[in-house]
């Protein structure tokens, strides 16, 4: 298919879903890049990073805790891409650090599969089949660092297998659960063996207001990056970015996205207050989905 008919067919889905603002290439290009998860490692992360870098140095446990949209997630992501990406510079068959995300309720088979997957290992068998294929290719694969994301969502009785893969000597392995904080905090808990074991833990707040304007600043500059500047940063911008994203991450990357893309279809060069108003109107916060994530 050529640029030409591309073309065609967005105009014709323009038309029949009632856009009937003709966009150029060069802006659509724009919206395109601005739908895609961005990436920007400002001060916390790389706070992070560090305590990361020590657990996996240390071959320890820990948990990694904060409200939901805080940045776990993209810190872990990101720890582990580049980790990796530096391990595996002369040895391409290892796999240093392992992240999984799990689904909830997640059982013992749900958790081997999930890490066999990521190490392309069969994922058929008994559950006594999977586990010890599972610690296996981690041994293979001289895993270092197990990185659990909604570790939450573990059933119960999951957590002996997650503390048999931390047990094993063989491995000698760190292992990372994340989660928000009073969801994983009150799982941990249940299980003297489990919160004995995941002592240490790291804490991912909202920013505070220095990080909060800087971060607002680089991202404007860096990811936004929008013809005018916009000043969000600055005066009623600032105090509404505040209220709406309580200084947490990823609520401030949803509004400034959604909001830079809503200027670009409007034929704007910045995004001005009144487009800002708009996007955080159309967001819901929940107070439960504060509070749980």
């Amino acid at each position: 298919m050529d640029s030409t008919t591309d073309i065609s067919i967005i105009e014709e889905l323009d038309s029949e879903f009632g856009f009937n603002q003709v966009l150029s290439p060069e802006v659509r290009a724009e919206i395109d890049r601005l739908s895609r998860q961005p990436y920007l490692e400002y001060e916390q992360v790389q706070k992070c990073h560090r305590w990361l870098y020590t657990l996996v140095m240390s071959r320890m446990t820990g948990s990694l805790v904060g409200e939901s949209r805080s940045g776990k997630t993209v810190a872990c992501k990101s720890f582990a891409q580049k980790y990796n990406q530096i391990k595996t510079k002369y040895k391409k068959r290892i796999k240093p650090i392992i992240y999984i995300e799990i689904p909830p309720n997640c059982g013992s088979r749900e958790f081997f599969i999930k890490i066999l997957k990521v190490l392309n290992k069969p994922t058929n068998g008994t559950v006594s089949d999977l586990r010890e294929r599972t610690l296996d290719g981690l041994k293979i694969h001289e895993c270092e660092m197990l990185i659990v994301d909604e570790a939450n969502h573990f059933k119960y009785e999951t957590f002996a297998d997650v503390r048999h893969v931390y047990d094993e000597d063989e491995l000698n392995i760190a292992v990372l659960l994340v989660g928000t904080s009073h969801r994983l905090e009150a799982v941990l808990k249940r299980d003297e063996q489990v919160i004995n074991r995941f002592l240490e833990m790291y804490v991912m707040d909202a920013l505070d207001d220095r990080e909060f304007k800087q971060l607002i600043t680089a991202w404007e500059k860096d990811i936004i990056r929008l013809p005018e500047p916009s000043n969000l940063a600055k005066g009623e911008n600032l105090k509404l970015l505040k209220r709406a994203t309580h200084k947490l991450v990823g609520r401030l990357d949803m509004i400034l996205r959604k909001s830079a893309i809503r200027a670009l279809q409007k034929g704007e060069k910045n995004i001005t207050l009144e487009i800002l108003n708009q996007t955080i109107a159309s967001i819901k916060w929940s107070e439960r989905r504060t509070r749980n994530g």
